[in-house]
């Protein structure tokens, strides 16, 4: 049962999905963010997004196992990461080449877009001496991101509007109490299943942090 449950909490919050999972809290929180006029032309830029850091990385992942290249697809091995970080990290860097290009992407998306690429990029530095969790390396990327939101961005709080005509105000810090205590269940998860240590775990966080405030001096 434990384990299983780990299983689940390290798919689930992978750090594939992380991006994705960020596109929808903006196009959530703003239906016509990056200068769409409807709420049906998010759509293109969602399946781009999911399709640039989710499909094309997950599938050369898989063709890299079928041609030996890696020993499995979770990847254990230190040496099993080094092309499945090359490939993510060429389609990483090209999605934050693009949203730094829009004059309609919101500033602290396109500064953790260039984060989770300038992470990944010393991940993948790390991981020729290091092994480095990439589980940590993305939660603590979005630690970073909630923390920049409320710090540097001062975004409002989040309102959740309900059809009798009730609405909740989330302060902005309670969902960064939230974000680390999913961090918190995702590291243990990665001991319960032995994919990592604790060292391994926290090294993948302090990179995501730093990724994510170094990208800042870009913006």
């Amino acid at each position: 049962m434990q384990f299983a449950l780990a299983k689940t909490i390290s798919i689930l919050f992978h750090p594939l999905f992380l991006i994705t999972y960020v596109t929808l809290y903006f196009l959530w929180l703003n239906p016509y963010e990056f200068g769409v006029n409807d709420g049906s032309d998010q759509m293109p830029f969602l399946f781009l997004v999911l399709f640039s850091t989710v499909v094309i990385p997950g599938l050369a992942v898989v063709m890299m196992r079928f041609l030996g290249l890696v020993k499995s697809l979770e990847m254990k091995e230190r040496h099993d990461r080094i092309f499945p970080y090359i490939i993510t990290g060429i389609f990483y860097i090209w999605l934050a080449t693009n949203v730094m290009k829009s004059s309609q992407a919101p500033r602290d998306y396109v500064a953790f877009i260039l984060g989770a690429a300038i992470a990944l990029f010393l991940a993948f530095l790390i991981n020729n001496f290091s092994k480095v969790s990439a589980h940590a390396v993305g939660m603590g990327g979005l630690i970073a991101f909630f923390a920049i939101q409320l710090i540097i961005f001062h975004s409002p709080p989040i309102y959740l509007s309900f059809s009798n005509g009730a609405f909740w105000v989330i302060p902005l810090l309670v969902i960064l109490m939230l974000v680390i205590l999913i961090t918190g269940l995702v590291c243990s998860s990665r001991l319960v299943l032995g994919a990592h240590t604790h060292t391994e775990l926290y090294q993948g966080i302090l990179i995501g942090i730093l990724g994510n405030f170094a990208s800042l001096l870009f913006i």
